[in-house]
């Protein structure tokens, strides 16, 4: 299995996961990286599971993890105004 259908799924697990502990009410600070983990693995479909590894789910989500933080500061950067004084 390629790295991006992987990353697909992996996704589509993550963002589950996410609506789950939402509908919970779930602190998303109190959730460790090992329950992430869990839970994304048992979301995935047995033959994706029989494809891959844990570990390459682990650093496929730090990727995606690393890109959505990255796309959040960008985003709040360019929607930040200016502080007085400067103009853009």
């Amino acid at each position: 299995m390629d790295r991006s259908e992987l990353r697909g799924w992996i996704e589509d697990a993550l963002t589950r996961h996410d609506r789950d502990a939402r509908e919970r009410a779930e602190a998303a600070s109190q959730v460790t990286v090992e329950e992430i983990l869990d839970a994304v693995w048992g979301r995935l479909p047995l033959d994706v599971r029989r494809q891959t590894t844990r570990a390459q789910v682990q650093a496929s989500l730090t990727m995606i993890t690393l890109r959505r933080g990255i796309a959040i500061a960008h985003e709040q950067a360019h929607s930040e105004p200016d502080p007085p004084g400067i103009k853009s």
